[in-house]
């Protein structure tokens, strides 16, 4: 059992869209549609003005050839309205038997109210054309009628078209128009010298046309490559961009996260300084202060007053030790809301300094990482003890808001001298530089500004989740 092969299937044919062509090919193809259009009228108008030009130049050959011939038969109808019966023949007499005979299909002679003295229709009134009235003005005009004219009907039986032509005939040694010859010649020898012409000229436009596409063209095609070749760099510099860019923003989490745990690990750092400040310079402070006591029963007088010098420097270190053991120790403050974290900070500072600052927060978030939170108190806690040490008894504010979306916005302004800081580390000012790095580790600003109408302004503005942040 033979088995059939299966149907070829065609290939199917690509489909053409014009967004698919190159640059190039679109310029070609809309630049061939152009330059044809741009050809064919050019070449049409040429035509009609060959056509015009040539019909001109026959029109007045033919009436300076009229004229020279019949000029003297008409000087009778200077004085007279119609023609006598021996200038009639004469006129005929010359058709006849001179070559202008057989250049003329018709002639008519007018008068000025629209009649015709001579010719067939000798006698009627016609409406006066507007070619018969330029004629009156002294003015030889000349077209192809197409012989639809009422004057015409005698000859439309006869020809198609011809070339009608006006002449104005003078009175000698006058510019006075006495009459308008009007004669028909055939197209036939004209219709020829026309086609000749304009299809000289339509050559000579086509090949113009040929060289300004080619020349278009060449120069657009080697734009196109060039773009072409322009593009594809771009593109492989754009995709290393695009690498480069995706390699920045995870180097950039990674960052960030390390700036995360490194603040949560120096605030445990910190908080094992102080516990061992507190346990053990502190712890020998107080018992040198129990043995001076002791000491201090069996003094005399000169060591009295040394061992209670001795004593008061011994105090003071003790709370000096204490106090550092205090600030350095941060309080729980994964269990409070953000909010809370910033009245921690100011209640310790209200216990420390003893002076109450308001806080001016708008709705702020809960859901805030621990980093985010230690960065804000400590910032807040340097920022107060600045603003107490520098403008002591002056009105601070601390103002709180997210009006960057994704951003903590920290300002706390007071009304002391003023000054700004440009982010040098000079003596006395090690606080703001420490403000500063904890906000940009977290991917933030930090900024010290001077109002204009005194004070001073901190602001640091620190993302609400910096693993998220990529800028």
């Amino acid at each position: 059992m033979a088995l059939s092969a299966p149907p070829l299937r065609a290939a199917p044919r690509p489909v053409w869209r014009w967004h698919t062509l190159t640059l190039a090919a679109r310029f070609n193809l809309a630049s061939l549609l152009v330059l044809l259009v741009s050809m064919l009228v050019t070449g049409w108008w040429v035509g009609a003005q060959i056509r015009q030009g040539v019909i001109h130049r026959t029109a007045a050959t033919a009436a300076l050839y009229v004229e020279n011939f019949l000029v003297t038969q008409l000087q009778e109808l200077g004085s007279s309205a119609w023609l006598s019966p021996q200038r009639q023949a004469a006129i005929e007499q010359l058709l006849a038997t001179t070559p202008l005979g057989r250049e003329i299909v018709s002639i008519k002679i007018w008068a000025p109210d629209g009649r015709v003295v001579y010719g067939q229709d000798a006698g009627r009134i016609f409406p006066v054309k507007a070619d018969l009235a330029q004629a009156w003005r002294g003015e030889i005009s000349a077209e192809i009628t197409n012989l639809r004219d009422e004057e015409n009907a005698s000859q439309r039986g006869q020809y198609r078209h011809l070339i009608e032509t006006y002449v104005p005939m003078r009175l000698e040694g006058t510019d006075r128009v006495i009459a308008v010859a009007e004669f028909y010649q055939t197209t036939g020898p004209l219709d020829a010298e026309i086609a000749q012409a304009q299809r000289r000229s339509w050559g000579v436009v086509a090949v113009i046309t040929l060289l300004t596409y080619a020349l278009l063209s060449g120069l657009v095609r080697r734009g196109s490559d060039t773009i072409r070749r322009q593009q594809a760099t771009l593109r492989e510099q754009v995709g290393t961009l695009e690498q480069l860019l995706a390699q920045n923003a995870q180097l950039h989490r990674r960052v960030s996260r390390a700036a995360a745990r490194s603040t949560a690990h120096g605030e445990r750092v910190l908080s094992r300084v102080s516990s061992d400040l507190h346990d053990g310079p502190a712890q020998d402070l107080s018992y040198a202060l129990l043995r001076l006591d002791s000491l201090g029963a069996h003094a005399t007088g000169a060591q009295q007053e040394a061992l209670d010098s001795v004593e008061q420097s011994l105090e003071s270190a003790l709370r000096e030790v204490r106090a550092i053991a205090t600030d350095l120790r941060l309080p729980d403050l994964a269990g409070l809301t953000l909010r809370e974290v910033l009245e921690r900070a100011l209640r310790d500072h209200r216990r420390r300094a003893g002076v109450d600052v308001p806080l001016h927060a708008a709705a702020l978030p809960d859901d805030v990482p621990l980093p985010v939170k230690i960065t804000a108190f400590r910032i807040v806690q340097e920022a107060l003890n600045n603003a107490h040490r520098h403008a002591p008894g002056g009105t601070v504010t601390v103002t709180a808001d997210t009006a960057d979306l994704d951003r903590l916005v920290l300002r706390i302004t007071d009304d002391g001298p003023g000054f700004t800081w440009c982010g040098a580390a000079p003596d006395g000012h090690l606080g703001l530089v420490g403000m500063r790095e904890r906000a940009e580790s977290l991917g933030g600003t930090f900024t010290v500004r001077a109002q204009t109408q005194g004070g001073t302004v901190v602001e640091a503005r620190v993302p609400l989740h910096p693993e998220e942040h990529h800028d």
